[in-house]
């Protein structure tokens, strides 16, 4: 008898994974023919892609490859999208000069961010506002910034900048017509965060004064800690 039930449980377990490959591949060749029909360039897989970034939905995914890759450029700017297995789609834009300064917006039922250098700002829309350096976070958290979170599509869960990369994730369910949608948002909060002061040298100080269109917020743009749910 406990033969059988092995036999059964194998065979169940093959079916599974039989079923959950064909998934993938089908995912894949949509993907690739959603890349072709927009003119960007597609991979299977880049084991080592993943490793350049280490927060939000990145944090400790390392050890994952991204597959279904797509290079590209969009509105003059270079991004990247992939598939972290099982786990989410994440959309990575590039901007021309990095940062010392990392900012992380999410919805405000998702968890807190772990990294230990990240500071909760206050509620900016619908997110939360999170960075390495609260007061050039709340400059930048501009009435802007208050228009762009109440229109980034809910399907973009979380959003957050490394050094010069801005990125968003997605569920891993997600279609073309919301990669196009998380592509559009996550370069739109890349070309906000073009106001971060760039990588300083040492002893320098940053300062946001090199931009003059941008105004300095009102008080009520960002909201206190207390005002956000835990």
């Amino acid at each position: 008898m406990w033969f059988g039930l092995s036999a059964i449980a194998l065979a169940g377990a093959i079916v599974l994974l039989y079923v959950d490959r064909s998934r993938r591949e089908q995912f894949g060749r949509v993907r690739q023919i959603w890349a072709k029909a927009q003119g960007y360039t597609y991979n299977e897989s880049d084991d080592q892609l993943p490793t350049r970034w280490h927060r939000a939905a990145m944090a400790r995914q390392e050890y994952l490859g991204a597959v279904d890759v797509v290079h590209g450029v969009r509105r003059g700017e270079d991004f990247v999208l992939f598939d972290l297995p099982e786990t989410a789609t994440i959309v990575a834009v590039q901007r021309s000069v990095g940062s010392d300064v990392d900012v992380d917006l999410r919805l405000k039922s998702t968890p807190p961010p772990r990294d230990n250098d990240l500071n909760l700002l206050g509620a900016i829309g619908p997110r939360v506002v999170f960075s390495t350096d609260l007061e050039i976070a709340r400059r930048v958290c501009d009435q802007r910034m208050v228009h762009f979170t109440e229109s980034v599509p809910p399907q973009v869960q979380m959003l957050w900048s490394e050094g010069a990369w801005t990125l968003g994730s997605l569920p891993i369910t997600s279609t073309g017509r919301d990669w196009d949608a998380a592509i559009d948002a996550v370069g739109r909060l890349s070309g906000l965060l073009h106001v971060l002061p760039p990588v300083s040298e040492p002893g320098e100080m940053s300062d946001l004064s090199h931009d003059p269109s941008r105004p300095y917020p009102h008080p009520l743009d960002v909201r206190s800690d207390d005002d956000v749910p835990r």
